[in-house]
């Protein structure tokens, strides 16, 4: 009987964890502009015509990322 008590209350918390997991919080200053950051490289990186410096930072951004 006390075994029967146990399993419900272990599947009744997993089961409650799973109805409200953890909502998620929202970026912090720095982590905004580090995405804004990668965005812009990534755009950059896109375009066709690139100087020799811009090919040297989206070769070391891939290498870093990779």
């Amino acid at each position: 009987m006390i075994d029967k008590i146990i399993l419900s209350a272990v599947l009744g918390t997993v089961g409650f964890n799973g109805l409200f997991p953890d909502t998620p919080q929202p970026l912090t200053p720095w982590q905004l502009q580090v995405q804004a950051k990668e965005k812009s490289i990534s755009e950059m990186c896109d375009r066709k015509p690139k100087s020799k410096a811009a090919k040297d930072l989206c070769r070391r951004w891939r290498k870093q990322n990779a």
